[in-house]
């Protein structure tokens, strides 16, 4: 496992919002995910960006899309969510073969329990490329 501490600037994410999806492996791989990054590819975004979003009245959410400048550049239907300017952990597949979305979790995972990172809960973003391969984004203290 290795990831690097980067300093990410603010940028939007716009698509469809998938309310109580708590970030992780299984919301990832989960049918409606699955789906709706479908529905994103079928636009012609090859680069599908997962906004993990949480309130603390209602849970996390997702915004499952692609990154974009402002609202004027959202097609009508989709929403939108600021990731903040902040430092954040970066994780990528280590190129072992299995699932990558399983791969890169675990990682924060270990990570996490190692006390190598100490987790946000916030704001949390996923790439995922069309072979499947994530980068992940974990916001930190």
């Amino acid at each position: 496992m290795s990831f690097e501490v980067v300093k990410v600037h603010s940028f939007g994410v716009g698509g469809l919002v998938l309310p109580g999806l708590t970030p992780g492996a299984a919301a990832q791989r989960s049918d409606l995910m699955v789906f709706t990054e479908d529905r994103i590819r079928a636009r012609g975004i090859d680069e599908v960006v997962v906004a993990y979003v949480c309130n603390p009245e209602v849970g996390w959410s997702a915004v499952v899309g692609y990154r974009c400048g402002g609202v004027e550049d959202l097609p009508v239907g989709d929403s939108m969510v600021t990731v903040p300017t902040a430092y954040f952990a970066h994780f990528t597949n280590d190129g072992d073969e299995g699932d990558a979305a399983e791969d890169v979790w675990n990682q924060v995972e270990i990570a996490e329990k190692e006390g190598r990172i100490e987790r946000a809960y916030g704001s949390e973003v996923a790439t995922i490329r069309s072979t499947g391969e994530t980068d992940l984004f974990i916001r930190l203290v």
